[in-house]
């Protein structure tokens, strides 16, 4: 790997491991705050401190992300230490070369399910959440809206030309990319913008304001013009809108169904 791996041994010194920085946490609460900070990639946690295995299932609670091994007592229990959060259950003995391989395997394994989890949400083209990760964060926010009885407005766009302008895949992903850029100005921070399909983008108007779904409509109006002026090939676009009442509760994915039945070119 490239870097330096930081690493937290917890109740136990490591000796020196190449490739490695070390800080040591003498026991349970100073290794839970130095987690807390954010600036760990790899804990190894001694089972022979007073709380044995539960020390592993606590800094697990206060720092999923971080990867743990468990450096075990005379007989460690591997599967109780892996069901309380450590990927791996070292022998009490293990030299400072199997601790350190240890180490790099969970790092690198961590490291492999986030790009995989990163892969799973989120669109490589545009950098946006994909559909799979608009359903996380609508469940998010129709929780909240459920919770305040807020309404929460849905707004689908989709590339939509002429029928004699079909667009080939090529020339569509950069018609894609570029309506991303176009959208990007026009949603607030507060929004959700994700691509939820080959041609289609969806905007959660997240915190109920008052308006926000014309406002939205409108700065897209000006944004799609804007953009088209002077080009010879126009972005051509066709919007949705819906809402979500939690009076009537239903799913996200119906909701959007219902904004694609209102689908219509911005201005027609």
């Amino acid at each position: 790997m490239g870097s330096e791996l930081r690493v937290l041994a917890v109740g136990f010194d490591p000796g020196e491991l190449p490739g490695c920085r070390v800080e040591i946490a003498d026991d349970l609460l100073g290794a839970l705050a130095t987690v807390a900070d954010g600036d760990v990639d790899v804990a190894v946690v001694s089972l022979d401190l007073p709380e044995g295995v539960e020390a592993v299932r606590a800094l697990r609670e206060r720092a999923p992300a971080v990867p743990l091994l468990a450096l075990g007592a005379e007989e460690p229990d591997p599967g109780r230490v892996r069901e309380a959060g450590a990927r791996d259950a070292l022998p009490a003995d293990a030299g400072p070369d199997l601790v350190r391989r240890a180490i790099a395997y969970a790092a690198e394994l961590a490291r492999l399910e986030t790009e995989l989890d990163r892969a799973r949400i989120v669109d490589e083209r545009t950098g946006l959440p994909n559909a799979r990760g608009l359903e996380h964060l609508a469940e998010h926010h129709r929780r909240l809206a459920d919770r305040s009885g807020t309404p929460l407005h849905l707004v689908l766009i989709r590339l939509d030309p002429p029928d004699d302008r079909a667009l080939e895949p090529e020339g569509r992903e950069a018609f894609v990319a570029e309506t991303a850029e176009v959208l990007r100005g026009v949603v607030r921070g507060s929004d959700v913008l994700a691509r939820v399909d080959e041609a289609a983008f969806c905007v959660l108007l997240a915190g109920g304001v008052s308006g926000s779904e014309p406002l939205v409509l409108s700065r897209l109006v000006e944004a799609v013009a804007a953009s088209n002026a002077g080009r010879r090939e126009e972005l051509w676009l066709s919007v949705g809108t819906a809402t979500y009442d939690p009076a009537r509760p239903v799913g996200i994915d119906q909701v959007m169904e219902e904004a694609g039945r209102h689908r219509r070119r911005p201005g027609a």
